[in-house]
């Protein structure tokens, strides 16, 4: 098919999606140049009929990278696509105000007792008269005496048990009341304790628990009320109301979704916000501030490389970096590890195996993985397991039984069959390329697989020859092993297998 004509496509980065046996696409997005964005066109691969790509709010700015500079993951109906160039941001902390609230809350009535409080400064007192000491009597005449003082700014809100202030100004609050001082509570952004807590309050007052001593770390709850209002309701975990929701989406990985039959959409992923603790309980996933080289999926969960670091969603929510409680850490939360070396690590590329995720670097090789197969936070660690130089810019490539990496010299292409063979054992490693030692010359930039025929391709924008590499193994036994080329009728843009 005529994919256009002159120079609309050169340089750029090429792709192929094979959702069914009569719906299949190849595409592309173009690079971006003197201050404008990038673009991505789509061919239908069985008809050539040019697809329609829409973008969502903003998604078209997040292309701005060279042909090199994108990362493309497909899953299902959606593809992953991930601008190496891109610094992952956070949502700003918002502003936090301290002592703009506060709780008054009554544990006990006897006869004859005082109730006394102080709110910005401002002292008043409530007495339980031996014929009318309820719960309802005191907050009442309490109330009614706060909202007296006509301190500006000042709501109060009657409960079952407790009153809550809120103000549009920081305010001091204080307060005692029986002969032992234990007929009631008093407390404005945190308490020691849950006992402090009222039974009811007022729709998303979030409190901190200190837990000081504790095993657990400090945590925050917020109040859930049944009308979504006030009054009856229960306790939730909580976000610190200093922290940031999350993820700044536009600088993430975005998706791109085919809608129908020729439709495709490019927009911003929806990442789940953090929903509970703080940066010290549920701290931001290692990539926010870093730039994210690559993405994959393994064990049901997508993954990110950034740095030296691998950042694993939950288990079944792919958007969700997050830990969903800041006390107790779950097997399905989010993983996130470093493959920290005494040598500096740049994680370029990462190949799900039988053993667990094969991660490269420049100079060496990692296997991320558990004992029983399962990758939790708790269980999971990543080992070194091999110190080859490849290339950073040619992703490996699974045949099934290898994996398949290059390394360049300035003037050829040496390739490499990796056989691991689990977490305490070193890799084999084979150099297939050296009966053709300088037969691939360097300007290659395309590396593909078919585990099916059991083959390897190369390619590169700069030359019209293809380079295939295709072995015949029966059993263990390597029938046939043969090196190869093809010439096309012009520079090869991209290679793919289909089956």
């Amino acid at each position: 098919g005529n994919l256009g004509t002159g120079t609309t496509y050169d340089n750029s980065k090429w792709f192929f999606i094979s959702r069914t046996d009569t719906e299949k696409y190849i595409g592309c997005i173009t690079p971006a140049s003197g201050g404008s964005t990038g673009a991505i066109a789509i061919w239908n691969a069985v008809t050539f009929a040019a697809a329609t790509v829409t973008y969502g709010t903003g998604a078209q700015a997040y292309l701005t990278g060279a042909r090199t500079d994108y990362d493309i993951l497909t899953i299902q109906d959606k593809s992953i696509i991930t601008n190496k160039t891109k610094v992952v941001a956070k949502i700003a902390d918002p502003t936090f105000n301290a002592n703009r609230q506060g709780t008054i809350k009554i544990t006990g009535t006897s006869v004859d007792t005082t109730y006394n409080v102080s709110v910005a400064g401002q002292a008043i007192s409530a007495y339980a008269s031996p014929s009318n000491a309820t719960y309802d009597t005191v907050l009442t005449e309490l109330k009614s005496r706060i909202d007296g003082l006509s301190i500006s700014g000042l709501t109060t809100t009657k409960l079952k048990d407790s009153i809550r202030l809120t103000r549009n100004a920081s305010f001091t609050l204080t307060g005692s009341a029986g002969p032992f001082n234990n007929q009631m509570t008093v407390f404005q952004d945190q308490v020691a304790t849950l006992d402090e807590l009222p039974s009811e309050s007022v729709h998303n007052h979030v409190v901190k628990i200190v837990n000081s001593g504790a095993l657990t770390k400090s945590y925050y709850l917020k109040f859930v009320a049944d009308n979504s209002t006030s009054g009856p309701g229960y306790w939730t975990e909580a976000l610190a109301p200093d922290t940031s929701t999350g993820l700044d989406n536009s600088t993430m990985p975005h998706e791109l979704v085919n809608t129908s039959v020729n439709n495709f959409t490019f927009q911003r992923v929806t990442y789940e916000a953090r929903a509970v603790g703080d940066d010290e309980t549920n701290s931001h996933p290692s990539f926010v501030g870093q730039k994210i080289t690559q993405s994959f999926f393994h064990n049901n969960r997508l993954g990110f490389l950034s740095g030296d670091t691998v950042s694993m969603s939950q288990s079944a929510k792919f958007f969700d970096f997050y830990h969903t409680s800041a006390q107790v850490v779950t097997d399905s939360d989010p993983i996130d590890l470093s493959a920290s070396t005494t040598k500096p690590v740049a994680l370029h590329s990462v190949i799900p195996s039988t053993q667990g995720l094969v991660l490269f670097s420049a100079n060496q090789q990692f296997l991320m993985g558990a004992n029983d197969g399962i990758l939790t936070p708790t269980k999971t660690v990543i080992r070194t397991i091999a110190n080859y130089e490849m290339d950073t810019v040619i992703d490996p490539v699974d045949t099934g039984t290898t994996i398949n990496f290059i390394s360049k010299t300035p003037s050829y292409t040496r390739v490499f069959a990796m056989v691991t063979r689990g977490e305490n054992e070193n890799p084999q490693v084979a150099d297939i390329g050296n009966v053709v030692n300088e037969w691939i010359p360097a300007d290659m930039d395309t590396l593909i697989s078919s585990a099916q025929n059991q083959f390897i391709a190369f390619s590169g924008q700069s030359t019209r020859y293809i380079y295939l590499f295709r072995q015949y193994v029966e059993g263990t036994d390597i029938k046939l092993q043969t090196w190869f080329n093809w010439e096309a009728p012009g520079n090869v843009q991209t290679i793919a297998a289909d089956s």
